[in-house]
């Protein structure tokens, strides 16, 4: 059993690595070791927390990868050390051509990290205005819908300016 684990890890791993080395035009060597390097900034437990997060999305990529697929997408993991927590970004496979800020518009994200949330009185503009929380928390970003850090940051109400 043990060794049937093994094994799947190792090729799961080498397929995420070989089609994002692919999609990205980066060697596999290169993304093994952005992966698997600890920057200095990051503390060793948030370090483990990104490995063993990595690994439990490989685990479950040739799932989510098939199921992106149907859809026209594409699925990445992803690490935020400055806000210390991960995510998993799907981008539609026809927009891989473009650089990294025009992509990040079409991206759905389903991320865990770090980030202010405002909880002061609602505004005009039907969002929630300073004081602010910092709080970590799963949440979905989804720019084309206007979706940031939804469900916590969310308009609660549409007031139309005149």
């Amino acid at each position: 059993m043990m060794m049937v684990t093994g094994a799947y890890l190792v090729s799961s791993n080498t397929v995420y690595l070989a089609r994002r080395s692919y999609i990205r035009n980066m060697k596999k060597r290169k993304l093994w070791k952005l992966r698997t390097t600890r920057d200095k900034d990051v503390s060793f437990r948030l370090y483990l927390l990104t490995l063993f997060s990595w690994q439990l999305f490989v685990i479950i990529f040739p799932l989510v990868e098939c199921l992106a697929r149907m859809c026209r997408y594409v699925s990445f993991f992803y690490s935020y050390p400055n806000a210390g927590g991960v995510g998993v970004i799907f981008e539609p496979r026809d927009v891989q051509h473009l650089n990294q800020s025009q992509r990040a518009k079409q991206q759905i994200r389903l991320d865990w990290h770090r980030f202010n949330l405002n909880i002061g009185d609602i505004g005009r503009d039907g969002f929630r205005h300073p004081p602010v929380i910092e709080l970590c928390l799963p949440h979905l970003d989804i720019p084309k819908k206007g979706l940031k850090h939804w469900p916590w940051r969310r308009r609660h109400r549409f007031v139309a300016l005149k």
